[in-house]
């Protein structure tokens, strides 16, 4: 399923299930922070000896995996923040192929390639190769009868569209996947639910909220895509991300509203406060991933398998992300 914790602290990060001000970021408790995401004693326990600790979210529909981790860095907040705006995280992710922002002047996806092996396959069987509507995989069918670089073109204007419907219209303008109940725009709106249960600050509701090219207020929205290892082919993701900051933090969403391949759709919460001493800083992070993948027959045991595999992969970069710090 990707990478999703290293991509949110590489934007900038935030607690969202805490009010941020500057008198709370400078006398917040990991304790305190972890007690009030629902952890056990235990759990807290662990979280205050350095560990990285994972638990499921409540699920809002059988195609729903979910997890939060809490986390301490062995940084002050301002160091997090510089590492952070010098993308010096980078090199910690191991599931993003290439990356980059789109510029919403042209939605141009130019810059985006395929490996070979997936160009061939998208040549041979839009439909099966990437998650399309009907309308989108006739049309990369059509160009692929003229050539392969005529099939990437097509399947980069698809991608463009969507970013561009996206960016104009918001979660309202996102066309269904072709299959039943494969709706992106269903999923974003129930992690939206979820997220606005989490997050007490209104600045963050109005933001989640807010159609992209219209949005006001002090946080940033941008569209990106990039290319990931999926579970045996590559595939390319398009996302928004809504950056708010605070005094004494900030706030970070982000919405995939495109998966070509392995899940439908995710939205992202991810955060960093400083700890009461000042020298370190309390981290948190919230997933809920939808996908087509876990429902039907044996549904619940796929899912329970689906958990198990994104938390041991999350953990193990929340776990890189501790050893950046640490040895730094």
């Amino acid at each position: 399923m990707g990478s999703r914790l290293i991509s949110a602290l590489l934007l900038g990060v935030a607690l969202a299930a805490l009010p941020i001000g500057r008198a709370e970021a400078e006398a917040v408790d990991p304790r305190v922070v972890a007690k009030r995401l629902g952890l056990s004693d235990a759990q807290i326990d662990q979280v205050a000896r350095g560990q990285v600790v994972a638990q499921e979210l409540s699920a809002d529909g059988d195609k729903t995996l979910s997890l939060t981790l809490v986390a301490i860095l062995e940084a002050p907040l301002e160091k997090v923040d510089e590492v952070v705006a010098a993308d010096q995280l980078a090199d910690v992710s191991t599931a993003t192929l290439s990356r980059g922002e789109i510029d919403v002047s042209t939605f141009s996806l130019a810059e985006m390639s395929l490996p070979e092996d997936v160009l061939d396959d998208l040549v041979d069987d839009p439909a099966g190769t990437f998650f399309l509507s009907d309308g989108e995989a006739e049309r990369v069918a059509k160009a692929a009868e003229k050539g392969r670089s005529q099939a990437l073109e097509a399947y980069r204007a698809v991608l463009s569209a969507r970013a561009k419907a996206y960016w104009e219209g918001g979660l309202a303008a996102i066309e269904p996947y072709a299959g039943k109940g494969r709706s992106p725009k269903v999923d974003l709106e129930r992690a939206k639910a979820t997220a606005r249960q989490v997050v007490r600050n209104p600045r963050v509701h109005e933001a989640l909220e807010a159609v992209p090219s219209q949005a006001k207020g002090s946080a940033s929205h941008r569209l990106t895509w990039a290319l990931e290892k999926g579970r045996d082919r590559a595939a390319p993701v398009l996302s928004h991300r809504i950056l708010l900051k605070e005094e004494g933090g900030q706030f970070f969403v982000e919405r995939r509203f495109y998966s070509g391949y392995d899940y439908d759709a995710m939205q992202e919460l991810a955060g960093i406060l400083a700890t009461a001493s000042g020298d370190r800083s309390v981290v948190f992070y919230t997933n809920l991933t939808y996908t087509a993948q876990v429902t039907g027959f044996g549904g619940g045991a796929k899912r329970a398998i689906g958990r198990t595999l994104m938390e041991k992969q999350l953990a193990a970069e929340m776990e890189r992300v501790q050893q950046v710090f640490a040895e730094r």
